[in-house]
């Protein structure tokens, strides 16, 4: 089963330090989240905002990148650029979630030219990832969330064919509504697209979820599961 590390949890969220920690103990799949700052640097952070993490009330897309990197994360660590992580682990896995339609932009921008083999897209906004479909269809992306409720009302045949693998990147449940049923699961299979599921930290539910024959787990807490 595929362990992915999400945001570099248990380490320092979403910094280099703590996915460095992760490759280090045999973890090949990152997952993270990016946000673009005003001058369109690509930084991994989940929130748009940086308090939680600086303790300061800034958004990351109104600031530069040199006034971010005066802000320490936890005080102590350094802001880590998706040029960085890519640059640190060549060969790793990478789930990259897009935040926000200016991170989209930037992200487009910094697509240009690379190798795009290792990367597996998604987002929260449906328009975002059909943006990246459209643009590189070659890309491997996540079900959006229109795809998995078409799968759930078993409408799945309303599904776009397309050039590249998908992942189903989901959780077991959302807002009450299960999601991983089994159902979900069979079309999947049929449809060759591989399930990932997150957040799961305990050992039990990643061995309950791996009889059900998913690809494998997203968790905040991988040391647990190895």
């Amino acid at each position: 089963m595929i362990i992915w590390t999400h945001r570099g949890n248990p380490g320092p969220e979403n910094t280099l330090d703590a996915f460095k920690q992760a490759w280090e103990d045999g973890i090949r799949h990152f997952e993270t989240d990016i946000h673009a700052t005003s001058d369109g640097v690509l930084v991994l952070a989940h929130d748009s905002n940086i308090r939680r993490l600086t303790g300061v009330d800034l958004e990351i897309q109104e600031i530069a990148f040199k006034d971010l990197s005066n802000e320490s994360l936890y005080g102590i660590y350094k802001w880590c650029t998706l040029d960085e992580l890519v640059d640190a682990f060549p060969a790793a896995q990478i789930s990259i979630d897009i935040k926000s339609d200016p991170t989209l932009d930037a992200f487009f921008q910094w697509l240009k030219g690379r190798k795009i083999e290792n990367f597996v897209v998604g987002s929260f906004s449906s328009k975002r990832v059909d943006a990246v479909r459209k643009r590189y269809p070659l890309l491997r992306t996540a079900l959006t969330s229109r795809e998995v409720l078409l799968i759930l009302t078993r409408m799945h045949f309303l599904i776009d064919s397309h050039s590249a693998n998908r992942f189903a990147m989901i959780p077991v449940k959302s807002h009450g509504l299960r999601i991983l049923t089994k159902q979900f699961i069979k079309v999947c299979k049929n449809k060759k697209i591989e399930i990932f599921v997150w957040t799961v930290n305990s050992l039990d539910e990643a061995i309950s979820l791996k009889q059900l024959g998913i690809s494998g787990v997203v968790t905040d807490n991988y040391p647990v599961l190895l």
